[in-house]
């Protein structure tokens, strides 16, 4: 089996275990944002591969965050929860480099997966376009592609007779975020020859033709927020794929009415909270319900006032708009109003991951 991340390389099942984008292991692992992470890896991940035997694991890509530095708690964490385990176990990774793991922009050649993780031997970096054979398919493993790289990776595409290209890519016309589709990325047209095409990169699950993007598998951002997240499990023999999801969420939501059960607060624990506040009638019960949320360790928590409950009831229909709608709204006035807003459209992506 492949997991996004995770191959089985003795296929005597032909499954081979992916992992989506190994997304930023780094990031997650920072203070309490550890504590989901672990949970996965520790509940969810090595437990189903020690079930199912896998014996190969493939990442696509950023399993790092930051291109300039490494927060070292965050990467003992990394070592801890996922690189360890799966060299005690012998698994074989072969992990993409992606574009969160290289310092310079045009070239993939300083890279931190070789740089923090040589001293593992079960792992292999793909720096350039590499074919390799996994159960009966042959596959095309891609890492990300720069200007240094991107006449030898289009070759390389062109001439392959893989049926699987595995990579980390940024193709036209796919959801990077909710709402947010990419529109100065790469034609996908060439990668619509292979039989399967899995990319790490985009945080958004999505599927169009044979091409599939395979998201993150815990959540990052506040915009992650109900989207399922999770590993792919591939079956090499007819490229059918199981998704398993990660039933732990970083960011919850609790609506608060006076009557709210408090008992499940301590399930929240090591999360991101917003208790929005709808029905409140009784500020001694809202205050014991505050104090709760505070008593149990979380990461972060918000108190969001329920604006409807203070302007009572209104004529007109009010309109939330996203963060994108209203970055169009402002530069419509404008002539060049299309470049403009590329321009705070890609700055927005930027800013959702720092």
């Amino acid at each position: 089996m492949i997991t996004t991340f995770i191959d089985n390389s003795n296929f005597t099942n032909s499954k081979t275990f992916l992992i989506p984008k190994n997304k930023n292991i780094d990031k997650l692992c920072k203070n309490k944002l550890n504590f989901i992470p672990k949970k996965f890896y520790n509940d969810i991940v090595i437990p189903y591969i020690d079930r199912e035997g896998i014996t190969q694991v493939i990442a696509l890509g950023d399993t790092f965050d930051r291109r300039k530095y490494v927060n070292f708690s965050s990467l003992d964490a990394a070592r801890e929860m996922w690189f360890d385990p799966l060299a005690e176990r012998g698994i074989r990774m072969s992990m993409l480099v992606g574009n969160h793991d290289i310092y310079y922009k045009n070239t993939i050649k300083v890279n931190s997966p070789e740089l923090l993780l040589g001293d593992y031997n079960n792992i292999e970096v793909i720096t350039e376009p590499t074919p390799k054979k996994f159960g009966s398919r042959s596959f095309l493993l891609l890492p990300w592609i720069c200007p240094e790289n991107q006449e030898q990776v289009m070759k390389k595409i062109k001439s392959s007779k893989a049926s699987v290209c595995l990579g980390h890519l940024e193709l036209n016309g796919f959801e990077v975020i909710p709402g947010l589709k990419m529109e100065h990325g790469i034609d996908r047209s060439p990668f619509e020859k292979f039989d399967l095409t899995c990319s790490g990169h985009f945080h958004m699950k999505s599927k169009q033709g044979p091409i599939q993007y395979l998201g993150n598998h815990y959540q990052l951002y506040w915009n992650d927020y109900g989207y399922d997240r999770g590993f792919h499990v591939l079956n090499t023999d007819d490229l059918s794929m199981e998704f398993v999801a990660n039933p732990y969420n970083t960011f919850n939501k609790v609506f608060y009415t006076d009557d709210i059960d408090v008992s499940t607060f301590p399930q929240l624990e090591g999360t991101y909270v917003k208790l929005i506040v709808g029905d409140k009638k009784d500020q001694v019960k809202f205050d014991r319900c505050v104090r709760k949320l505070q008593q149990v360790d979380l990461a972060d928590l918000k108190i969001v006032e329920d604006l409807t409950q203070e302007l009572g009831e209104i004529d007109e229909e009010i309109e939330v708009e996203d963060t994108l709608s209203i970055l169009e709204s402002c530069v419509s006035e404008y002539s060049n109003r299309e470049e403009i807003f590329g321009i705070l459209k890609s700055l927005y992506v930027e800013a959702l991951e720092v």
